[in-house]
């Protein structure tokens, strides 16, 4: 396995386990077993990378099965799961990190065991691993960003601006943060403030929107930087009755943060490609599997999805895919 220094999340606990294999006899000789540690499956994300990936391993007829360890948003229960994983002899581990910070544990249990990882999205502070597979959190926002401020120039909107963060810990997050940050400086607009959550609900990021609305009276738009917390502002904004002077726009998305978009709630969002960036994971599996050298790093951009696009057939198309498909597994 390659050694690489990365920032990004890790997360796994063991909640579900779903087998998916190519074959019906999924105990045959020669299959392989691979395990995908996801942070919390409470998260649409999540699930939608699982779907990626089970549905790559059925689509592309590969001889292996699919194991899905849910962490529960616990960086404990990940290394309980990526114990659980290498002794029932999985032969490789997909990894979307609880945290950066404790990634490097899960990483060394794996060398130890010479289990090759892969980190789908997130990213860790160091350990070894073979690929990267990364949305660029930085250019996402800042696109996101640049494409929210010139609507409000080209509205003659003016205000500050406030974000809705994820923990800071997280580097995809810093770069959620440092992005939207850049489009802001462009636009020389000001960043009023910035709350971290901590259980990313749409509960949490209302109560946060609702207390960023009363305290700065001259915001103009809020940028929130997780799927369901996104729709929680929305829900804020709506009841202060602030739905026309406040800009809302997001970072991921499911569907009815697509629907909130065509509804005129929510102007724009960047979305991830979770379930791309789960085919990406298991055609970088088949090549460590055959014995070639897969890329460092895979990039994935996000998805402009706007009030404007967000019903050409080519957006609805990619997100259908690579956004929010449905799971194949049985």
């Amino acid at each position: 396995m390659k050694k690489r220094l990365v920032a990004v999340l890790c997360c796994g606990v063991m909640v579900m386990s779903m087998p998916v294999c190519a074959n019906a006899d999924e105990a045959a000789e020669g299959t392989k077993q691979i395990a995908y540690l996801t942070p919390g499956l409470d998260l649409p994300f999540w699930r939608y990378l699982a779907n990626g990936i089970e549905n790559e391993v059925i689509d592309s007829e590969m001889d292996a099965t699919v194991q899905v360890y849910d962490s529960k948003n616990s960086s404990e229960t990940q290394l309980q799961n990526a114990q659980d994983a290498i002794s029932k002899g999985a032969d490789l581990i997909i990894i979307s990190p609880t945290d950066s910070s404790s990634c490097p544990a899960v990483l060394s249990l794996a060398e130890e065991a010479e289990i090759p990882v892969v980190i789908a999205d997130i990213g860790t502070d160091s350990g070894t691993y073979e690929t990267l597979i990364v949305t660029p959190n930085a250019d996402g926002s800042q696109e996101l960003g640049e494409y929210v401020l010139q609507y409000m120039k080209d509205n003659n909107i003016t205000g500050r601006a406030a974000q809705i963060t994820g923990s800071m810990a997280r580097n995809n997050i810093k770069a959620r943060y440092e992005g939207f940050n850049a489009a802001l400086e462009e636009f020389d607009v000001e960043l009023a403030d910035y709350k971290q959550m901590s259980q990313f609900t749409r509960a949490e990021a209302e109560g946060i929107a609702s207390d960023l609305l009363t305290t700065y009276d001259d915001l103009a738009v809020i940028f929130t930087h997780m799927d369901e917390p996104t729709l929680g502002t929305v829900k804020a904004v709506q009841n202060a009755d602030k739905g026309d002077s406040v800009i809302v726009c997001g970072f991921d998305g499911t569907p009815e943060t697509v629907t909130s978009i065509e509804n005129g709630e929510l102007l724009a969002a960047a979305i991830q490609q979770p379930a791309l960036m789960g085919k990406y994971a298991v055609q970088t599996a088949q090549q460590i599997f055959n014995g070639e050298n897969p890329e460092e790093e895979i990039d994935v951009p996000t998805l402009l999805v706007t009030a404007e696009n967000c019903k050409d057939d080519d957006v609805t198309k990619q997100l259908e895919e690579n956004v929010f498909p449905e799971s194949k597994a049985e």
